[in-house]
């Protein structure tokens, strides 16, 4: 019945838990595993900053920079003019936080012997992007934790959550 399985991931307790659902999900039905981090569109606080810095992620006190032929940045989103440095340098710590994450999930889904595991990063809104993903790669459910970490706005104009509830084509299951 479930062939592909999509999860959803920010770092929250909520996705981390997703994470895990997901993962037993696949071994239960020998589903192929999607995971996807989708990177947000906005600075990075100071204290994601100073955690990037401190654990690698970026250099300190600098960004790095990117060609349109990077292999990590296909889409050239850091070689963009129109962009700032804090966005610049924001968009490489979230893509490289990730691709940590992702890794990490990948390693607990490996672990559990899930055979097919893919992980994504993605920039963009967070709910169109699941969405597309889920469709670009054929998902039959799409596995989220129900609180992420979202900003003002979504608590204002609805959660991620519900967004891809109302949007998907294919079942979705919120973890709390």
């Amino acid at each position: 019945m479930l062939k592909t399985i999509l999860v959803a991931a920010d770092g929250s307790d909520h996705a981390d838990k997703a994470i895990d659902w997901g993962i037993e999900l696949a071994v239960k039905h020998d589903a192929r595993l999607l995971l996807l981090y989708v990177a947000p569109h906005r600075v990075a606080p100071p204290d994601l900053r100073r955690m990037a810095e401190v654990e690698h992620i970026v250099e300190p006190g600098g960004i790095e920079a990117r060609s349109l032929g990077d292999p990590l940045y296909p889409s050239g989103a850091l070689a963009r003019p129109d962009l700032d440095e804090a966005a610049v340098s924001s968009a490489a710590i979230y893509q490289r936080f990730g691709e940590r994450l992702l890794d990490a999930a990948r390693f607990r889904a490996e672990e559990r012997m899930v055979k097919a595991v893919e992980a994504l990063v993605e920039h963009g809104d967070p709910a169109q992007r699941i969405v597309h993903a889920a469709q670009h790669h054929d998902a039959d459910l799409i596995v989220m934790g129900r609180r992420g970490y979202g900003d003002l706005k979504g608590l204002l104009l609805g959660s991620v959550s519900h967004k891809v509830c109302q949007l998907a084509e294919c079942a979705c299951l919120t973890v709390k």
